[in-house]
């Protein structure tokens, strides 16, 4: 397989190279330590599909997908009664 033919594979699959995929810990992740807030608190005050994985995952810096980081960012306002722009929870 040729690099032409690997870097096809990336586009067509839509992954991340493994390097980008780590992000670093989130603004995410401090807001909600302020508050005493757990994934699970997201959990339970999102109305959407959003597991404990995705919270993590969130507070730990790996790339989401801009869906998911929708959900989450919403869970935040429910849980906190606050509006933050998504851009103030992730830094990517």
């Amino acid at each position: 397989m040729s690099d032409s033919d690997s870097s096809e594979d990336q586009q067509r699959t839509h992954r991340r190279p493994p390097e980008d995929r780590e992000q670093g810990s989130q603004p995410l992740a401090q807001m909600m330590q302020q508050r005493q807030l757990t994934p699970h608190d997201l959990v339970v005050a999102s109305p959407s599909q959003l597991t404990h994985k995705m919270v993590s995952r969130a507070m730990k810096g790996r790339w989401l997908t801009i869906n998911s980081r929708r959900q989450v960012h919403q869970a935040f306002c429910l849980a906190t009664g606050t509006t933050p722009q998504i851009s103030e929870l992730f830094n990517y």
